[in-house]
């Protein structure tokens, strides 16, 4: 026994054999059809591919053949089949969250090692290439992420000298980090 997606499922099971009435139902009912599809999905492409496969569906099948009674079926299908385009890319959503690595750029195993030895240099710069006010002052901007007054305050002097202490600090940073 074969289970048919949701929608797919139909009430009648007489058959209708001629193509003309499925043409006559896509040219009647198509236009709404995809509206219905657009306004659920908000995307014209994937609304145009919704309503495709339940026509395409309808061909390969016997179907009822009163055509004047499809109108609400057919609206029913397209709506299930956006209902189910809906949970898949839900789903595939909920994957791609979840594994990033497809997007991200992911360093070599050399980057990683380089990035190690840059980080080392830069912490063993810090400890023996600055003074304590300079320490003190990237430490509480960079660590702490206290802005220029906050760290001026708790360190009793002023903001330029923040600045300065700042960029003398990066200034000796960059230049025993850069030839490495």
């Amino acid at each position: 026994m074969s289970v048919r997606p949701l929608y797919l499922q139909t009430k009648d099971s007489e058959a209708m054999h001629e193509s003309d009435s499925i043409e006559q139902l896509f040219t009647t009912h198509h236009a709404r059809l995809l509206r219905l599809a657009a306004a659920m999905l908000h995307d014209e492409e994937e609304a145009r591919d919704a309503v495709s496969e339940v026509f395409e569906h309808l061909m390969s099948r016997p179907t009822p053949a009163a055509v004047g009674a499809w109108e609400r079926k057919l609206l029913a299908a397209v709506r299930n089949r956006c209902i189910d385009r809906i949970r898949q890319m839900k789903v595939a959503e909920r994957v791609r969250r979840r594994l990033p690595i497809e997007d991200a750029h992911l360093p070599t195993w050399e980057q990683e090692e380089e990035h190690e030895r840059r980080l080392q240099a830069v912490t063993e710069a810090i400890g023996s290439e600055l003074t304590e006010a300079q320490r003190a002052t990237l430490q509480l901007r960079y660590q702490e992420e206290k802005s220029y007054r906050e760290i001026a305050e708790s360190m009793g002097i002023s903001q330029v000298a923040v600045y300065k202490h700042l960029r003398g600090a990066l200034e000796r940073l960059r230049k025993k980090v850069s030839p490495l």
